[in-house]
Protein backbone atom coordinates (compact mmCIF):
# COMPACT_ATOMS: atom_id res chain seq x y z
CA UNK A 1 0.00 0.00 0.00
CA UNK A 2 1.42 3.37 -0.95
CA UNK A 3 1.14 6.31 1.36
CA UNK A 4 -0.66 9.40 0.21
CA UNK A 5 0.38 12.98 0.78
CA UNK A 6 -2.21 15.68 0.81
CA UNK A 7 -0.05 18.43 -0.69
CA UNK A 8 -0.05 20.08 -4.07
CA UNK A 9 3.67 20.77 -4.22
CA UNK A 10 6.33 18.25 -5.13
CA UNK A 11 8.95 18.81 -2.44
CA UNK A 12 11.27 16.17 -3.83
CA UNK A 13 10.91 13.96 -0.73
CA UNK A 14 9.95 10.35 -1.22
CA UNK A 15 6.81 9.36 0.59
CA UNK A 16 7.47 6.24 2.66
CA UNK A 17 5.64 3.05 1.88
CA UNK A 18 2.99 2.26 4.46
CA UNK A 19 4.34 -0.38 6.86
CA UNK A 20 2.42 -3.65 7.06
CA UNK A 21 1.49 -3.05 10.73
CA UNK A 22 -0.20 0.27 9.80
CA UNK A 23 -2.07 -1.31 6.87
CA UNK A 24 -3.26 -4.19 9.06
CA UNK A 25 -4.31 -1.85 11.85
CA UNK A 26 -6.23 0.46 9.47
CA UNK A 27 -7.96 -2.51 7.79
CA UNK A 28 -9.12 -3.87 11.16
CA UNK A 29 -11.16 -0.69 11.58
CA UNK A 30 -13.13 -1.52 8.41
CA UNK A 31 -14.39 -5.07 8.92
CA UNK A 32 -16.62 -5.13 5.81
CA UNK A 33 -14.13 -4.03 3.16
CA UNK A 34 -10.98 -6.12 3.45
CA UNK A 35 -10.31 -5.92 -0.27
CA UNK A 36 -11.02 -2.19 -0.59
CA UNK A 37 -8.22 0.36 -0.60
CA UNK A 38 -7.98 2.37 2.59
CA UNK A 39 -6.50 5.86 2.59
CA UNK A 40 -3.47 6.07 4.84
CA UNK A 41 -1.41 9.25 4.95
CA UNK A 42 2.15 9.75 6.13
CA UNK A 43 2.28 12.64 8.61
CA UNK A 44 5.73 12.76 10.20
CA UNK A 45 8.89 11.05 11.29
CA UNK A 46 10.49 12.19 14.49
CA UNK A 47 12.90 11.24 17.22
CA UNK A 48 11.38 10.89 20.69
CA UNK A 49 12.74 13.63 22.96
CA UNK A 50 12.79 13.86 26.77
CA UNK A 51 9.96 16.39 26.62
CA UNK A 52 7.76 13.79 24.88
CA UNK A 53 8.24 11.46 27.85
CA UNK A 54 7.74 13.86 30.77
CA UNK A 55 4.45 12.92 32.42
CA UNK A 56 3.96 16.44 33.75
CA UNK A 57 3.86 17.84 30.20
CA UNK A 58 1.68 14.95 29.04
CA UNK A 59 2.02 15.58 25.32
CA UNK A 60 3.67 14.23 22.17
CA UNK A 61 5.05 17.01 19.99
CA UNK A 62 4.54 16.79 16.19
CA UNK A 63 7.11 18.50 13.93
CA UNK A 64 5.70 21.85 12.76
CA UNK A 65 6.87 21.50 9.16
CA UNK A 66 5.28 18.05 8.85
CA UNK A 67 2.00 19.28 10.33
CA UNK A 68 1.85 22.11 7.78
CA UNK A 69 2.85 19.89 4.84
CA UNK A 70 1.02 16.64 5.62
CA UNK A 71 -1.69 17.04 8.26
CA UNK A 72 -3.48 20.36 7.82
CA UNK A 73 -4.68 19.41 4.31
CA UNK A 74 -6.42 16.31 5.71
CA UNK A 75 -8.55 18.32 8.10
CA UNK A 76 -11.86 20.01 7.39
CA UNK A 77 -12.18 23.69 8.30
CA UNK A 78 -14.15 22.71 11.40
CA UNK A 79 -11.46 20.22 12.47
CA UNK A 80 -8.72 22.82 11.89
CA UNK A 81 -10.58 25.28 14.10
CA UNK A 82 -11.06 22.67 16.85
CA UNK A 83 -7.33 21.84 16.77
CA UNK A 84 -6.36 25.56 16.63
CA UNK A 85 -4.69 24.94 13.26
CA UNK A 86 -6.35 27.85 11.46
CA UNK A 87 -4.02 30.34 9.82
CA UNK A 88 -0.24 30.06 9.71
CA UNK A 89 0.60 26.78 11.46
CA UNK A 90 4.26 27.74 11.65
CA UNK A 91 3.59 30.68 13.98
CA UNK A 92 2.23 30.76 17.53
CA UNK A 93 -1.49 31.40 17.64
CA UNK A 94 -2.63 34.62 19.27
CA UNK A 95 -5.46 34.48 21.78
CA UNK A 96 -7.04 37.77 22.52
CA UNK A 97 -8.02 38.52 26.11
CA UNK A 98 -9.76 41.54 27.49
CA UNK A 99 -7.90 43.75 29.97
CA UNK A 100 -10.07 42.38 32.76
CA UNK A 101 -9.09 38.81 31.81
CA UNK A 102 -5.40 39.78 31.74
CA UNK A 103 -5.69 41.37 35.21
CA UNK A 104 -7.46 38.28 36.53
CA UNK A 105 -4.71 36.04 35.07
CA UNK A 106 -1.99 38.09 36.79
CA UNK A 107 -3.76 37.96 40.16
CA UNK A 108 -4.39 34.20 40.12
CA UNK A 109 -1.80 31.71 41.23
CA UNK A 110 -1.44 29.14 38.49
CA UNK A 111 -2.39 25.78 39.96
CA UNK A 112 -2.72 23.73 36.79
CA UNK A 113 -2.19 24.13 33.06
CA UNK A 114 -4.91 25.66 30.93
CA UNK A 115 -7.35 23.21 29.37
CA UNK A 116 -6.39 23.49 25.71
CA UNK A 117 -9.23 21.37 24.35
CA UNK A 118 -8.61 20.33 20.78
CA UNK A 119 -9.79 17.88 18.16
CA UNK A 120 -10.71 14.47 19.54
CA UNK A 121 -8.60 11.77 17.82
CA UNK A 122 -7.97 8.06 18.19
CA UNK A 123 -4.33 7.11 18.50
CA UNK A 124 -3.34 3.50 17.85
CA UNK A 125 -0.13 2.02 19.21
CA UNK A 126 1.75 -0.51 17.13
CA UNK A 127 0.36 -3.27 19.38
CA UNK A 128 -3.16 -2.34 18.22
CA UNK A 129 -4.51 -0.71 21.38
CA UNK A 130 -6.48 2.50 20.89
CA UNK A 131 -6.19 5.64 23.01
CA UNK A 132 -8.59 8.58 22.97
CA UNK A 133 -6.58 11.79 22.87
CA UNK A 134 -6.63 15.38 21.59
CA UNK A 135 -4.85 17.13 18.72
CA UNK A 136 -4.18 20.82 19.40
CA UNK A 137 -1.76 23.66 18.85
CA UNK A 138 -0.31 25.39 21.89
CA UNK A 139 -0.68 29.15 22.07
CA UNK A 140 2.78 30.12 23.25
CA UNK A 141 5.04 27.95 21.11
CA UNK A 142 2.72 27.31 18.18
CA UNK A 143 3.69 23.63 18.43
CA UNK A 144 1.15 20.98 17.48
CA UNK A 145 0.76 18.22 20.03
CA UNK A 146 -1.21 15.09 20.78
CA UNK A 147 -2.23 15.17 24.43
CA UNK A 148 -4.63 13.75 26.96
CA UNK A 149 -4.91 11.58 30.04
CA UNK A 150 -4.53 8.34 28.07
CA UNK A 151 -1.17 9.46 26.66
CA UNK A 152 0.53 7.92 29.70
CA UNK A 153 -0.99 4.57 28.77
CA UNK A 154 0.02 5.05 25.12
CA UNK A 155 3.63 5.66 26.16
CA UNK A 156 3.57 2.55 28.37
CA UNK A 157 2.12 0.25 25.72
CA UNK A 158 4.43 1.70 23.06
CA UNK A 159 7.50 1.43 25.34
CA UNK A 160 8.85 4.69 23.88
CA UNK A 161 12.31 5.77 24.96
CA UNK A 162 14.36 8.88 24.33
CA UNK A 163 16.00 8.66 20.91
CA UNK A 164 13.48 6.22 19.39
CA UNK A 165 12.63 7.04 15.77
CA UNK A 166 8.87 6.96 15.30
CA UNK A 167 6.53 7.48 12.37
CA UNK A 168 3.08 9.06 12.54
CA UNK A 169 0.45 7.89 10.05
CA UNK A 170 -3.17 9.01 9.69
CA UNK A 171 -6.35 7.40 8.41
CA UNK A 172 -10.08 7.94 8.82
CA UNK A 173 -12.46 5.63 10.65
CA UNK A 174 -16.04 6.58 9.84
CA UNK A 175 -14.94 10.17 9.26
CA UNK A 176 -13.00 10.35 12.54
CA UNK A 177 -9.28 11.17 12.35
CA UNK A 178 -7.04 8.38 13.61
CA UNK A 179 -3.30 8.17 14.05
CA UNK A 180 -1.07 5.11 14.03
CA UNK A 181 2.18 5.86 15.87
CA UNK A 182 5.05 3.45 16.31
CA UNK A 183 8.75 2.83 16.00
CA UNK A 184 10.19 2.42 12.54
Amino acid sequence: MLAKRKTSSDDGEATPTVPEWVTTLARRQFTDNDGEAIGVWFIASKRVENSDLVTQQNRLYLPTDSVAANLVGLLSLEERAMASLVGDTGQPSKRSRTEAEEDEMRKKQKTAGRAHGGLSVRVYARCGFVFYLWLTRWDGSGGTVIKGEELKLFRSFSALKKGDKIDVWAFRRGGELCFAIGRR
